[in-house]
């Protein structure tokens, strides 16, 4: 996953799937991986972004009505809450 560093996590696995098809179509990269065990011990599903496209993907975020939980910012295994 070298240079993906922010992940997104979502209410529902259906926002996830939404967050991964509309960054897609907007030609950003994204992978959709279950949450890591350190954020979360409920299943689910993250997206992970560059760190250079997070205002873009915000903004796509809220154009597109897509919801997310909370972003974190890592490096290794190291996580940091960017959101709140």
């Amino acid at each position: 996953m070298k240079g993906y560093n922010i992940i997104f996590t979502f209410y529902s696995t259906h926002l996830a799937l939404e967050f991964e098809r509309e960054l897609k179509s907007s030609e950003i990269n994204v992978k959709i991986t279950p949450v890591p065990r350190q954020i979360s011990s409920s299943c689910g599903l993250s997206g992970k972004i560059n760190a250079q496209d997070l205002e873009k993907v915000k903004a796509v975020c809220s154009d597109n009505e897509i919801e997310y939980e909370d972003i974190y910012q890592f490096n290794g295994k190291n996580f940091k809450k960017t959101s709140e």
